[in-house]
């Protein structure tokens, strides 16, 4: 049998990722992979086992040979969760508030909101906190199957899918998190709604994204305004943000941001295109009625239809109005083929 770290670092050199990158995917600490690959730790728990081998990506075959490695026996292979694709920024109280939820012995909670706002992004965080803040397991479940839980210590779930609220009755110890476009209904269901990012934050991640193509970019005086306007063009999507970045190799902010005035959804990418239209595609006539009113001329007299597009993340409050986020708009106005309201606005949009 191969010792752990040897094999730990086999593995991490086969996928090609740095010690650094391995921490960030896994959620565990550059130093304790250090020490491992090193023979220092010789004895890793079950549960770094398991998120080196999420963040290795490694097949049922190679997570139990990582297993035994660790001295661990082979058990349910676990689904992996999906590797932070960029910095978290500005989300502090919302990552306190959720870990507060289940403190306070909420056992379901739903995160919704607009593609791209970094629902699941959140998840990675709180429930990184609550294993290395408080030891609870982690169980990801992206698809529809029946989890392994472990009774006997504190488990914190989190999946896209409506859950199967018999796992709560199931196991005491049990908590759920949802990422979800929209509530699912579910009894017990707290639904937490997830803003877009405040402007300091957001151009701070889209300057961090920005370095990634033009290493030597730095915010300063005389870029500065056109980063707010590309922010608020943007709504403070993150993954709007990231996909603009990437033109920052063809134009400069001011001249991005002239872009993106004619057509925030121009420069940003089909997938985000498609991803809002998903979005636009939970919402049943007559909120799609009150969404379009709004987005064309300001007008909303429907309080729940109000609510539940301020819940999808479609619209957010501003002083005593509402207004729809500027890259809704765009999708909502943008011609479709399909039945049209009256000015030629498009009534249904295309999964």
């Amino acid at each position: 049998m191969r010792e752990f770290g040897e094999l730990l670092r086999t593995y991490r050199i086969r996928v090609g990722l740095t010690q650094q990158q391995l921490a960030d995917f896994a959620m565990v600490s550059v130093r304790a992979i250090r020490d491992l690959e090193c023979g220092r730790t010789r004895s890793p728990r079950a549960e770094t086992i398991r998120l080196l081998a999420d963040g290795l990506r490694l097949d049922d075959d190679s997570r139990a040979t990582l297993r035994e490695a660790g001295g661990r026996p082979v058990g349910p292979v676990s689904v992996p969760p999906p590797a932070p694709s960029s910095a978290i920024m500005g989300r502090e109280l919302e990552t306190a508030a959720l870990g507060d939820l289940f403190a306070d012995g909420r056992r379901l909670v739903t995160i919704t909101g607009v593609s791209g706002v970094g629902k699941t992004r959140l998840a990675l965080e709180v429930v990184g906190e609550l294993h290395f803040r408080l030891g609870w397991s982690v169980v990801w479940l992206p698809v529809s199957r029946t989890p392994a839980i472990d009774d006997d210590q504190d488990t914190v779930l989190v999946t896209d899918h409506v859950p199967d609220t018999r796992l709560l009755g199931s196991h005491p110890r049990l908590r759920i998190i949802v990422t979800a476009l929209a509530p699912t209904g579910t009894p017990g269901e707290r639904v937490f709604p997830l803003a877009p990012l405040a402007d300091d934050a957001a151009v701070r991640l889209l300057v961090t994204n920005v370095r990634r193509v033009r290493p030597a970019f730095r915010q300063e005086p005389a870029n500065h305004a056109a980063l707010i306007g590309l922010v608020h063009e943007l709504d403070g999507l993150p993954s709007a943000l990231e996909f603009a970045a990437g033109w920052f190799m063809v134009y400069s902010p001011q001249h991005l941001l002239e872009r993106l005035r004619s057509n925030p959804l121009d420069p940003t990418s089909a997938h985000l295109r498609d991803s809002l239209r998903l979005s636009l595609s939970t919402l049943d006539l007559e909120d799609r009625v009150a969404l379009v009113r709004l987005a064309d001329r300001g007008e909303w007299d429907d309080e729940d239809a109000v609510r539940a597009l301020s819940v999808r993340g479609l619209v957010r409050r501003a002083g005593p109005r509402y207004e729809v986020l500027n890259l809704v708009r765009a999708a909502v106005l943008e011609p479709v083929s399909g039945p049209h309201l009256t000015g030629g606005v498009a009534l249904t949009w295309p999964c």
